[in-house]
């Protein structure tokens, strides 16, 4: 599952997982990410999953800047639309970001549990 790690003071703080289709960030409390700073818009830019079938049903995660008066930020750039890639770092206000999408995910795949040795403990195999 890809998630958004929120990084203060130089090392990660809160996990956000990205579990919706579409995820909501900016000041107003209806937000998904609700990020209390005054240079974020009340709806400042959203994630939007998409399935990719030509690349076997792979997630991508699109981030949209929603006309915020401050601007959205991937990699130091001001971006509109970008798909995001593995460590990719968002800057929206003075909140940064670092997306991590380091598990492969297919829509078509289902990870098959294996019973361990050990009562009660189950492992998913490795390709």
């Amino acid at each position: 599952m890809a998630k958004l790690l929120q990084i203060k003071d130089g090392s990660a703080g809160v996990v956000f997982p990205i579990q919706k289709a579409k995820i909501t960030l900016g000041r107003d409390e209806s937000n998904d990410i609700c990020l209390n700073d005054s240079l974020v818009s009340k709806f400042h830019a959203v994630i939007e999953i998409t399935v990719n079938n030509t690349k076997g049903g792979v997630y991508e995660y699109i981030l949209q800047d929603l006309e915020s008066t401050n601007n959205t930020y991937v990699n130091d750039q001001m971006i509109n639309l970008h798909r995001l890639s593995e460590g990719d770092r968002i800057r929206i206000g003075t909140n940064n970001f670092t997306f991590d999408d380091s598990e492969d995910q297919r829509l078509d795949e289902t990870a098959k549990l294996h019973k361990s040795w050990i009562p009660g403990v189950y492992y998913t195999g490795s390709k």
